[in-house]
């Protein structure tokens, strides 16, 4: 995610009233948000275009969000994503599951909107930190590289 564009959220729930509710608070927040309703959606769309983070349900037909992050986490191209898990589910386990499978938050359901923002920005903060950090660290060993030949000559 780069300072000078609108971060990109793909929200994935499979019940509509969720997905509208949570996508519009967001927009309003100047967010870009991309809903879908369902896992092979999410997987769709997260593969096409990698986004800033997912917000993504545990509880949907057919593939569970348990197995949607599981499988964006294989792919090198969403592997970096932060996934925060927006869940009904408040039992200790199904948290630990979540962080298990590669989720970087858990918000329970129902949720205040202030919770959800603040981690949003928090976990969006950190990618930025994170792709700054591997790039500076890509930086700094090329210019250990021209130091050592420097050296050498």
């Amino acid at each position: 995610m780069s300072t000078d564009k609108t971060p990109d959220i793909l929200v994935v729930d499979d019940t509509p009233a969720n997905l509208q509710l949570i996508s519009g608070m967001l927009r309003s927040h100047g967010y870009k948000v991309r809903p879908v309703s369902s896992a092979a959606l999410a997987l769709q769309a997260a593969k096409a275009a990698p986004p800033d983070l997912v917000l993504l349900d545990i509880n949907m037909p057919e593939m569970n969000g348990y197995e949607v992050c599981t499988q964006l986490k294989a792919s090198d191209k969403t592997r970096e994503v932060p996934i925060i898990f927006l869940s009904a589910l408040h039992e200790t386990i199904d948290k630990v599951k979540a962080f298990n499978c590669g989720g970087v938050d858990y918000i329970s359901k129902p949720f205040q909107f202030e919770e959800v923002e603040a981690r949003v920005n928090t976990h969006l903060r950190l990618k930025s930190l994170r792709e700054e950090a591997s790039s500076g660290r890509v930086s700094l060993r090329r210019l250990t590289l021209r130091s050592r030949r420097v050296r050498m000559l």
